[in-house]
């Protein structure tokens, strides 16, 4: 189902070539989500959202007295899509009658019929790492291990009102996915079944990206570099140190990339990295050990430099900045707690820190503005003195007298 396209928001099933071409799940019901004071309001009720390369996706994480079989940090996106056989008509009931393939090898830890829906763990008694929903029949048992590409039932409609693939894959195999669908669209995992035997997975290519629920050294540097200045997780609580992106740590994430001229995309990424460098003689959080290792980061991907104002850790970025900062992908309520809504990241920083009583926080947040000041200050003066050169010059030019270079 593509994104709503009027004011309507009428949809229709549109064609994708690529896991970046599968919208949001349940697009109309989610397309006025967005993130004020770093949660995601204005999306379907009942549902929890993120952002992923500065896009508001759904996902499925633990809640309180619902833990969905997830552990506490687990972090599943999910996404919608419609296979169809190649050699039947398009659209037609035939051409849906398909095997769904399995994203991933695993454990089947869960099975149940009634909601079409299996559960694929990374190893017996393990985390889900794949949940896929509304399948009939179902072609796999609990206790069974699977393969990639191996089917796992039929694409249908158990307690959904039509025909589709509803499948939520852990952010740690976030890559895996991506191939996955990837595999589907080129046509190297086949959608016939009787051509998709002995497939393996492509290899996973590191993209220097930390993504929400995971946990990596990378992690643990960057929320060291938040606290130290001044960034505040959801809520105004004190970020965690433990390596591990949650959910309420991403605003703080969104507004140091804005604030230091990086994209907004919410993932922790090589440009970002550049300015939350590793502390020396600390080791990497623990990892689970299913999961692969990362690839270590460049050797400069923390460059030597002068530092700004309250920001000690890595180099100056000022000069990098634009004269105007792109929108805040992490927006401000007017007011809320008594906290942000001043238009100003410097600004909420200083009102949070003063708010929390956090006296580092507050210092590094008025140094922070206090060089901003200077740095506009500067920025005026040369505007002034470029201004008033221009007026000598045509000046001299309406007179007749000789141009001068300036």
């Amino acid at each position: 189902m593509g994104a709503p396209r009027d004011p309507d928001g009428f949809q229709t099933n549109e064609v994708v070539t690529g896991f970046d071409g599968l919208v949001m799940h349940h697009p109309r019901a989610n397309q006025h989500a967005q993130m004020v004071d770093g949660r995601i309001i204005g999306g379907e009720p009942g549902r929890i959202h993120a952002i992923f390369g500065g896009e508001v996706e759904e996902i499925e994480m633990a809640r309180p007295g619902r833990t969905q079989g997830l552990g506490p940090d687990q972090v599943l996106l999910k996404k919608d899509f419609i296979l169809e056989d190649p050699d039947q008509p398009t659209g037609s009931a035939a051409s849906r009658a398909v095997d769904v393939p399995s994203p991933v090898a695993g454990y089947i830890g869960r099975v149940n019929e009634r909601q079409g829906l299996v559960d694929v763990y990374d190893r017996q008694d393990g985390d889900v790492i794949a949940r896929i929903r509304h399948m009939h029949p179902i072609a796999v048992s609990e206790g069974q291990t699977v393969v990639y590409g191996e089917s796992l039932g039929t694409q249908g409609r158990q307690q959904s009102g039509a025909v589709h693939v509803h499948m939520e894959v852990d952010t740690r195999y976030y890559q895996a996915y991506e191939n996955y669908i990837g595999d589907l669209v080129s046509g190297r995992l086949p959608i016939q079944s009787q051509h998709r035997e002995n497939v393996p997975p492509r290899p996973i290519v590191e993209d220097g990206k930390i993504r929400l629920g995971e946990s990596d050294a990378r992690v643990l540097d960057m929320q060291r570099t938040l606290d130290i200045e001044g960034y505040r997780a959801q809520g105004g609580s004190a970020l965690p140190q433990d390596g591990v992106y949650r959910t309420s740590m991403q605003g703080a994430v969104l507004d140091f990339q804005r604030a230091h001229g990086v994209p907004q995309t919410g993932d922790i990424d090589l440009q970002t990295s550049r300015f939350a460098p590793r502390e020396g003689g600390l080791g990497p959080p623990p990892f689970d050990p299913a999961l692969r290792g990362r690839e270590p980061l460049p050797l400069d991907v923390h460059p030597p430099g002068p530092r700004a104002p309250g920001h000690p850790s890595h180099p100056d970025h000022r000069p990098q900045l634009p004269e105007l900062l792109p929108p805040p992908v992490n927006g401000r309520s007017a007011g809320v707690g008594g906290v942000g809504g001043t238009g100003s990241p410097d600004l909420d920083r200083l009102m949070q820190a003063l708010v929390s009583g956090d006296e580092r926080a507050v210092s590094t947040a008025c140094e922070d503005i206090h060089a901003s000041l200077i740095a506009q200050d500067t920025h005026a003066r040369d505007r002034a003195t470029q201004h008033a050169q221009s007026m000598e010059h045509g000046t001299a030019l309406e007179q007749g007298a000789p141009a001068r270079a300036l």
